[in-house]
């Protein structure tokens, strides 16, 4: 993986993506409507316009793609979320069978499985869930993150394009945008040293997440891993959590925060669901490093240094059409 053309580098994960690709000395291409803040070649261009897309791409070529950009829940609009989630992903897996690249990853979600905060809860058949757990998506944003991943499959067994899908869990990290958006909110409500909610039900609900950085890690391993061809993985955190010890994580950096339980956003929905990383560990000698404290203390760190304040000015820049 030398020449990367990343898709969402604007986004929540893509962002790390790039930053830590960059530090690695790869060469690092963005593709998408909008350029992103990372000073890095940026072809401007919709993946969901085929013909726009490969005028866009005329005469480049890149031995890896990074498919990270998705649209980061479900819109309410079927036919958007189609177009976007499995027609764009369709048009990025053919530019790869095109070029022959050495590596497709895919950034795909545990909601492929089913669970997805918007609809009802099904306790798995096991746990913790591993990639041979049955996938019954009952929502469209689930359905397409399941169809993304079997288009890929498709692209590898009846084209020999080198794929790899991640199912990541829920994502923490500071900067909260697209699918992180709930964590920018958390960050605001933090910084108060008032009250903050957390995405669980109750403080016995037991949730899984991944730390950005890991997560970031991971799509770097599977583009590179020769075992990673052909293979889905869960991508997700050491271990799950409870929400007394979410909460508790909090009120360590924040002491008096009042903690509510409750936010809409919980995938267990006050349940129990944890996920098994055994596959990336035994096939791509991949561990996760950091536990959701240290996440939580990420968020705080970036806090702490101006970052959420910084991240308010840009957006009322942005709100009154300034760019940078």
């Amino acid at each position: 993986m030398k020449n990367v053309l990343v898709t969402g580098a604007t986004g929540f994960v893509g962002r790390e993506v790039v930053r830590q690709l960059r530090e690695l000395g790869k060469n690092v291409s963005s593709l998408g409507r909008h350029a992103p803040e990372e000073a890095i070649p940026h072809i401007r261009a919709d993946f969901t316009e085929k013909a726009a897309l490969e005028a866009a791409l005329k005469g480049k070529f890149f031995d890896c793609i990074l498919h990270i950009a998705s649209l980061p829940g479900d819109t309410g609009d079927p036919a958007q979320m189609v177009q976007v989630n499995v027609l764009g992903c369709q048009n990025m897996l053919e530019l790869a069978r095109r070029w022959g690249v050495k590596r497709f990853v895919l950034t795909s979600s545990i909601s492929a499985y089913g669970w997805y905060p918007a609809t009802k809860f099904i306790p798995p058949d096991q746990m913790p869930v591993n990639e041979t757990h049955p996938c019954r998506p009952k929502d469209m944003y689930s359905t397409t993150k399941r169809a993304q991943e079997l288009l890929a499959m498709t692209y590898y067994h009846q084209f020999s394009v080198p794929v790899t899908a991640l199912r990541l869990t829920a994502v923490v990290g500071p900067r909260g945008r697209g699918g992180g958006r709930g964590y920018r909110e958390m960050a605001e409500e933090m910084s108060s040293g008032k009250r903050v909610r957390i995405p669980h039900f109750s403080p016995e609900e037991l949730c899984h997440y991944v730390d950005i950085r890991d997560a970031a890690r991971m799509h770097r391993v599977a583009g590179e891993h020769p075992r990673a061809v052909g293979e889905i993985f869960n991508c997700c955190g050491p271990s799950p959590t409870r929400g007394h010890d979410f909460a508790a994580a909090i009120q360590r950096l924040v002491p008096g925060i009042q903690v509510e339980y409750g936010f809409p956003w919980s995938m267990a929905q006050g349940g129990e669901l944890a996920f098994d990383m055994s596959k990336a560990k035994d096939w791509l000698g991949f561990q996760p490093q950091f536990t959701l404290a240290d996440s939580i203390r990420s968020i705080k760190d970036w806090i702490d240094s101006g970052g959420l304040a910084q991240a308010r000015r840009e957006h009322e820049s942005f709100g009154q059409g300034v760019t940078a």
